[in-house]
């Protein structure tokens, strides 16, 4: 055998490819089924395979079967490491390679040199596979970049995954632990991020908590993030991170196994200082955990939070000291609990100070160039279908400077009556985009009696009304096939095809929104009565709903649409009544009423109303009260409404 001197021994090279030759085969085979036989045995079974072929711009060999591939990714790269590195977790083993003439930096390089060719040449056959095969495919499936960039991007997930197991291996000495603890290293730091956030939404007022959780899910979560490389394909940036990780992770881990010590292999964890980080992180996580259980079901109240948390960190330190100690029967070393608190205890006091420049920070109008303002946490954009005739940068943000200007007011006044809660309230979402390319997100919670109020203002911005609404979003108004126009008390749908009535229903419907205060921020609404169904010929549809109040379009409808005469008419009517709602206690009690009753195929009468109704019964007064100029979003009488046919009811206020 050659000396140690050397930093590279064919015959310790060829013992450890040996013991993982057969992950390697099974790797070969696992991408050869997924990838080449895969593809053709799709378009074996397809009589349209052009309907295959990946969408412009993306990856082809992304495109087929990228999920069973992904697995393959995750896999075969932690069994290799695990297998490489098992020796350090057995005695036997361990005393036995450490006695060979060999430094500890020789036997990590070829752990390394092992595992990375073991790895890589699967990916590079497949790769060379599908190039030879690509001559004799008909359909441009892929390109040889596309080839290319395959092996490059699978090479940096698979490394990676292989890297960061070996380096786990270092620090623990369970075979066990170290699989769960190199896919829990990704997960982690990610998870305790959201646990934080989800933890703290019931207590930081305005905080984005749901939108900071989406991107830290998806951008900070590096097995989520690899996942969706076939339609969000890794920026030059990660790329340059995630090998820059690699070569740290490599580079560190020879001066972690050099000091690692020899009686290691009997510890769970294998460094003093790491068992605490290991111990403290899980029972952080245990105890937000716990916290947040109690939050959700009790809406945050502080008082179960604080006992959640405290459960749940005494459980989790206590499992934690049973796998560190190996023992059921464990001395529980309260001291090191007593830290856990104390360490908790001071970061609580910058974090307090943070959360409240948080809660009022409110940007300068001189440094927004846009913002979002909506009843959801995110852009209007993501609610509207994927059609050639729609542009979606029509809508959400508001430019204008009266606009910008409204909602920063608006801002501040949620800063005063919003709600640190998702419970109590109705969702308001603000969005900042900044000069300097930053964003600020803040999302609300504002009980619905103040709600109207506050958002008047913003409610009534010709502006707003636009960029909320879907229908001036249609930049291609020729890309129309036809609009169907949907009753929700009749069973048939009336069709539009003419272009000039297409077009001039959807003016009423545009005048309509302009006219009338904006939908959003409406906690209740009882006066929808259909629906007109805009179809594209890309096969989209975009759905806009009609309520009793829409003069112009419900009149367009009634006069001009065929088969529309009777629309939410009294002709539909079963019965009406006016019903008094001239305080806010009987208005709330309307709406308590018609929340928590079902009307639809009832055979008996409306009955049983907590406020002073009066039942309609002279056909000309209804007709005249369905006149939608004589109603309105709100007023002191309602008129409510029971359809013919689903029995279902509608109710509007009644213009005074």
């Amino acid at each position: 055998m050659k000396s140690g001197i050397l930093s590279f021994n064919k015959g310790l090279f060829q013992q450890h490819v040996r013991s993982v030759l057969w992950i390697s085969i099974f790797f070969v085979l696992a991408l050869l089924i997924i990838l080449p036989l895969g593809m053709w045995m799709v378009f074996l079974n397809t009589e349209t395979p052009e309907e295959l072929l990946p969408a412009k711009g993306k990856n082809g060999l992304l495109h087929f079967f990228y999920g069973f591939q992904y697995v393959t990714f995750l896999v075969f790269p932690v069994i290799t490491g695990l297998v490489l590195t098992s020796y350090m977790t057995k005695k036997g083993s361990s005393d036995f390679m450490n006695s060979l003439p060999f430094k500890r930096e020789t036997l990590l390089t070829h752990v390394y040199a092992a595992g990375g060719a073991a790895l890589t040449l699967p990916v590079v056959l497949n790769g060379i596979v599908m190039l030879l095969i690509r001559p004799f495919i008909k359909l441009p499936l892929y390109t040889i970049s596309d080839v290319f960039s395959w092996m490059g991007l699978s090479l940096v997930i698979i490394l990676l995954l292989f890297a960061v197991t070996v380096f786990v291996g270092l620090f623990i000495g369970s075979t066990l632990l170290q699989g769960v603890m190199a896919y829990g290293i990704f997960i982690l730091p990610g998870a305790l991020i959201m646990l934080v956030l989800a933890n703290a939404r019931f207590f930081v007022n305005g905080l984005a908590a749901d939108a900071y959780i989406e991107n830290v899910f998806q951008e900070g979560i590096f097995l989520i993030r690899g996942s969706l490389i076939e339609n969000k394909p890794f920026s030059g940036l990660e790329l340059t991170l995630y090998i820059a990780l690699i070569v740290v992770l490599v580079a560190v881990s020879y001066f972690v196994y050099k000091i690692r010590p020899a009686e290691a292999v009997d510890e769970t964890i294998a460094f003093p200082f790491f068992r605490s980080l290991f111990i403290f992180s899980l029972t952080l996580m245990a105890m937000l955990t716990g916290g947040l259980y109690f939050a959700e079901f009790l809406d945050g109240a502080l008082g179960w939070t604080m006992f959640g948390c405290l459960v749940g960190a005494f459980a989790g330190y206590t499992i934690m000291q049973m796998i560190v100690q190996k023992t059921l029967r464990l001395a529980w070393p309260w001291k090191g609990f007593v830290l856990y608190i104390a360490a908790l205890l001071v970061l609580l006091v910058p974090t307090v100070i943070f959360a409240n420049i948080y809660e009022k920070k409110v940007p300068e109008e001189n440094e927004v160039t846009s913002v979002y303002i909506g009843d959801h946490f995110f852009d209007n954009a993501s609610y509207i279908p994927d059609s050639v005739a729609i542009d979606k940068t029509m809508t959400g943000e508001l430019k204008e400077r009266e606009s910008i200007q409204q909602a920063i007011s608006l801002h501040k006044q949620l800063v005063k009556k919003g709600k640190p809660s998702r419970q109590r309230g109705y969702p308001v979402g603000i969005k900042y985009k900044l000069k300097d390319g930053s964003q600020v997100q803040r999302h609300y919670y504002v009980e619905s009696k103040q709600l109207a109020g506050i958002t008047k203002e913003i409610r009534n911005n010709s502006e707003f009304k636009r960029k909320s609404n879907p229908l001036f979003a249609i930049s291609r108004p020729e890309k129309i096939s036809y609009l169907t126009v949907v009753e929700t008390q009749a069973p048939e749908e009336l069709r539009v095809t003419e272009q000039k009535e297409m077009m001039d229903l959807l003016q009423m419907m545009k005048n309509d929104a302009l006219n009338e205060t904006s939908p959003q921020f409406k906690e209740y609404d009882f006066s929808y009565v259909g629906e007109v169904q805009v179809w594209f010929t890309d096969g989209e549809m975009l759905s806009v709903p009609i309520y009793l109040g829409q003069e112009q379009t419900v009149n367009y409808i009634r006069q001009k649409v065929k088969g529309g005469s009777s629309f939410a008419s009294a002709e539909q009517v079963l019965e009406a009544y006016i019903l008094t709602t001239d305080t806010e206690e009987r208005r709330q009690q309307f709406i308590d009423y018609m929340n928590e009753n079902s009307f639809v195929d009832q055979a008996s009468p409306l009955g049983d109303f907590p406020v002073p109704a009066q039942q309609v019964k002279d056909p000309a007064q209804l007709k005249k009260l369905l006149d939608p100029a004589n109603l309105s979003d709100e007023g002191s009488k309602t008129l409510l409404v029971r359809w013919r046919g689903n029995k279902e009811v509608s109710a509007v206020g009644i213009r005074e």
